[in-house]
Parts: C-alpha cells; sequence; structure tokens
C-alpha cells in the first residue's frame, strides 16, 4: 500500500500487541524491526523463523507480522499467503482475516477474498470496512467486462473514456509517484522517487529500496522530458522527502519529511509505548530562482502529530493533509488547516463522508477547488483508488470514484490535473507485482457524437419531402432533410436525450427517442427509419 507515503507514517508511537510469550529471544529482532516499520528487514528476519518455528502459536504470530510486512511493501500475493498461514495456524486476531481479503482483492482472487471478508464479518458484525471490501469484490466482478458493463446504473463500472500512459521519462525501476506542475506552462514536473544512486547502493530499510527524494524533470522543446535530477539541497537523500505539492504561483512548495533516527529504540516485550520518529509537512519559498530553508508545519502548535502528504487551496488559505492523530475516523483521515498568520490554525477533521474506517491520503485540490484523494476504505477497484469529492447544493459532498481506467486494481494515487483540463498526470502500481510505483499521464479525450440515420420505405423508396424533427433535453430543435439518398446526419450533445420525428407525404409518422447519457466515448449512433404507408 502506499505506505510508502512514507512507510515511516506508522512510526509515529506504537504500541506493541504482541505479548512477550509470542516472542523467542532469537525472535525478538524481527519484532523489534517491524515495530520501528523497517519492514524490509523485520521480512528477512520473520521469513526464516515463520519457515523453522515448530510452536504452532509462534509459527502463526510471525506469519502475521510477515504479512504486515509485505503488505506495508506492496507484495500483496506474498502477503496474502503469509496472513493465510496464520489464519492456518489459528492466529487469535481476527484483523488477519481483513487483511488477507484486501490482499486477495489487490491480486484478483475476488472469490477467496468475498470468503475472507464473510469469515471476518461473523466475528466483527457489521463491520464497514469489510462490508466495503465486499461491495468492492461485487464491483471488481462486474468490471471484467470493461467494454459493456451490464449495470448501467453503476456509474463507476464504467470506462470513462480517459486513456493513460506511462512517463518512461520519469520511471525507473523502483518506486516513482506523487507528481506536482510547477508553474501554469506544466512544463516542469516534480515528483517522490525512491531510485538509488548508481554509487551509492545503500537501500532503506523500511521500503528496501533508496530514500524518498524529490526529483525535477523539465519539457525539452516543449517535446521531451529530460533526465530527471534530484533537487540540491536544502534537499538530501539520507533524509525521506517527498510527495511535493506546488502553490497557484508556484512559488511555494509544500512537501513531507520522514527524519530518521537510526538509533530510535524499539519498544520492550511488556507492551511498553514506542516513541519514534513523526511524518511531517515543511514549507519553502523560492525567491531568484532558488529555494530557501523549509519551515515546518505544526497545525495548531502541536509538534507531536503526523502531518503528511500537504497539498494547498488554490487561494493558499487552506492546508489539506493527512494525520492519524486523535479524533481521526479511521486509520489515516484528510485533515485541514487554516493558515493564520505566518503559521497554521487548529486541525479539522475533513468528516466521515471523506473519511472511512481505512486509510485516507494524498490530497490534491485542483483550480477549482474540488478536493481529490485516494481511499482505500471507500467502495473501489482495488487497493487505493482516486476519488472526487464534489460539493452539492445541500452545503456537503459527494465523494464519486474516478471509474476506471484511472483506477485499477492494484493503487492509484497522487493525480494532479493542468488546471481545467481533463489531462494530467498519476501514481499506480498497477501490474506490478513487486508494489513498484509509476507516474502515468492521462488525458480525456474529445467526446464526438453523431447521429447517423437513414430514411426510406419498405420497398428501399426514399420518399419525397421526407421530414426529420430531433428534439433535445437540452432545448434544442432541429429540422432535417435527408439527402438524395435518403442519408441525414447531427452532431449531438454529451448528457442529453433525444426525440426524432419522422414522416412524408403519404406516409405514417414515426416516433424514435435516444440518449447520450453516460456516453464517455467518440460513438457514432445508427438510426434507420422505414416509414409505411398510411391505408
Amino acid at each position: 500500500m502506499k505506505y510508502r507515503i512514507f512507510y515511516i507514517l506508522t512510526i509515529v508511537t506504537i504500541v506493541i500487541f504482541c505479548s512477550s510469550s509470542c516472542k523467542s529471544r532469537s525472535a525478538v529482532a524481527g519484532i523489534e524491526a517491524y515495530n520501528i516499520g523497517e519492514y524490509s528487514r523485520a521480512e528477512k528476519i520473520l521469513l526464516r523463523h515463520a519457515k523453522t518455528e515448530e510452536n504452532k502459536y509462534k509459527k502463526a504470530e510471525y506469519n502475521f507480522y510477515l504479512g504486515e510486512c509485505y503488505r506495508h511493501m506492496g507484495l500483496y500475493t506474498r502477503a496474502s499467503n503469509a496472513y493465510k498461514q496464520a489464519v492456518k495456524n489459528n492466529y487469535d486476531n481476527p484483523i488477519a482475516l481483513l487483511y488477507m481479503g484486501d490482499c486477495q482483492r489487490q491480486i484478483g482472487r475476488l472469490d477467496d477474498a468475498a470468503e475472507a471478508y464473510e469469515l471476518y464479518l461473523r466475528r466483527i458484525a457489521n463491520d464497514r470496512q469489510a462490508k466495503n471490501g465486499q461491495l468492492s469484490c461485487e464491483l471488481e466482478k462486474k468490471s471484467l467486462d470493461i467494454l459493456m458493463p451490464k449495470n448501467q446504473n453503476n456509474k463507476a463500472m464504467q470506462d470513462t473514456g480517459y486513456q493513460l500512459k506511462p512517463v518512461k521519462s520519469f520511471n525507473s525501476k523502483f518506486s516513482d509517484y506523487s507528481p506536482a506542475y510547477v508553474g501554469d506552462d506544466y512544463e516542469v514536473v516534480y515528483f517522490t522517487s525512491m531510485r538509488t544512486a548508481k554509487r551509492r547502493r545503500k537501500m532503506n530499510r523500511i521500503t528496501g529500496q533508496g530514500n524518498s527524494t524529490i526529483y525535477v524533470s523539465k519539457l525539452n522543446g516543449g517535446e521531451e522530458w529530460t533526465e530527471p535530477e534530484p533537487l540540491p539541497e536544502p534537499w538530501s537523500s539520507k533524509i525521506d522527502d517527498g510527495t511535493p505539492n506546488l502553490s497557484s504561483d508556484g512559488k511555494t512548495m509544500f512537501f513531507t519529511r520522514c527524519p530518521y533516527d537510526d538509533n530510535a529504540q524499539s519498544a520492550t516485550t511488556t507492551g511498553e509505548i514506542l516513541t519514534g520518529n513523526t511524518a511531517q509537512a515543511f514549507e519553502v519559498s523560492r525567491s531568484g530562482g532558488r529555494w530557501g530553508e523549509p519551515k515546518r508545519i505544526i497545525p495548531g502548535g502541536d509538534s507531536t502529530i503526523m502531518v503528511a502528504h500537504p497539498a494547498i487551496s488554490p487561494d493558499g488559505t487552506t492546508l489539506y493533509f493527512v494525520s492519524d492523530m486523535k479524533g481521526s475516523v479511521g486509520g489515516k483521515d484528510i485533515w485541514f488547516s487554516h493558515r493564520d498568520g505566518d503559521g497554521w490554525g487548529k486541525p479539522e477533521n475533513a468528516g466521515g463522508i471523506i473519511n472511512t474506517a481505512g486509510d485516507e491520503m494524498f490530497p490534491y485540490v485542483r483550480d477549482n477547488g474540488v478536493l481529490y484523494f485516494s481511499s482505500n476504505g471507500h467502495v473501489g477497484y482495488g487497493g487505493l483508488d482516486i476519488f472526487v469529492a464534489t460539493p452539492t447544493e445541500t452545503g456537503l459532498v459527494e465523494v464519486r470514484n474516478m471509474g476506471l481506467p484511472i483506477n485499477s486494481m492494484g493503487d492509484d494515487f497522487g493525480i494532479v490535473f493542468q488546471g481545467n483540463k481533463e489531462k494530467g498526470l498519476l501514481s499506480s502500481n498497477r501490474g506490478n507485482n513487486k508494489g513498484i510505483d509509476n507516474i502515468y499521464s492521462f488525458n480525456l479525450p474529445d467526446v464526438v457524437l453523431t447521429l447517423e440515420g437513414s430514411i426510406s420505405d419498405a420497398s428501399k423508396r426514399i420518399p419525397d419531402k421526407a421530414f426529420i424533427r430531433i428534439i433535445g433535453s437540452d432545448g434544442t430543435n432541429s429540422k432535417l432533410k435527408p439527402n438524395e439518398d435518403g442519408l441525414f446526419g447531427l452532431n449531438l450533445e454529451k448528457e442529453t436525450d433525444y426525440i426524432m420525428l419522422c414522416g412524408a407525404k403519404g406516409y405514417e409518422n414515426q416516433r424514435f427517442e435516444f440518449s447520450t447519457r453516460g456516453k464517455s466515448k467518440t460513438e457514432k449512433i445508427p438510426v434507420k427509419v422505414t416509414l409505411k404507408k398510411r391505408d
């Protein structure tokens, strides 16, 4: 999952749920590595002990934590198998069933996932996250018929018509994600990368990849993107920096920094609380083409809370961010804070319509003020899906899944648009069994809808002075005449219902109805009119 957003987001204040009895001394290092978020290092240790442990209870415990490591690393097949072993060995916490279902859904094992959710609901009745998981399984099964979904009432099922392709210039064999445009010409892009320098192959003990660093690429002559380069100081590959977000004028950048202390201590086996490092948000201004010194963002003056994935509103007065602070609806929630002088006011939760029992992350505010975010708690197609929160006339918001192909069975997140155009960039690990994220470009081609009709009688004769009148629900009223071959046509408007009246002298009039609602791709709508002579 996007806990690489960063995985250190989980290193805030961790309470150890594993009792001392579950840990043999030889496995302490693996459990402790997990507890401080070093999933890559923990996986290597736990895998060895999960294979060799003979005690059934301990074997279940080790497999559960092994599954947790894989889940946080985005290795869902391995995670599913580890959770399955934990359940097989009677792991006593039912959360293993929920996480197993989530991972099985990620890799397309929809029937297995549905069964895992059902088993979990038998133990934890009416759990919202599990119920949404079941609904997501149903949605994904129906979405396998992508070209023509049968359930036309489910808008999220329909292919929305967007076209996606990976941006090869940005992507490496490591995770590249969370792009951001710099300026309104959209010729400069910042993004997060976990690639490693050629001369320095040291890997992050949390992710098994390099540290997260902000890179920059520019359009060369308006056609090709330049080779990405890391931003110079005050950014450094020695710590995790990422998820850049730019102000409307491109002069202020907001980003996440995850300082990591190699000397951080794990919690004790008696269940004491571990005080570790926490994700922090920063803002930095640019003057004369150079970035200044980053300033930490501390909403409400509380420096102990997690603040990650900052996203500024177009007017610069509201900052959205991710936190698991007290008052969160689920795991990680979307919060916001209003600018207060040189600082930021008390955090406010975005509410239960946006936030769920799962995780909501990667907020982004478009130029029109509409909020986009990713979630694994709302009904969707895979792990993290991209959603849009649209204001309604009641003053509330309506949360809508962005649909296919913006979303997939993988993790989809970090979307940005080019102003009000339906084109931009997003991040996804779709189709990658190693959990590696790539950056994709997307755009919505212009939809051209055309009526193509023909009119004749039963003997294929073109009636004299035939007429066609087409009335649209948008108020349009068109009168058409067929050509000598009986053919006629009309350009149609999107999301419109039409009534067509046809006739000719000596023939009975005919009435047709058709609609362009829900059509997201260019299409020619054929209508064949066969007039019947009057008796």
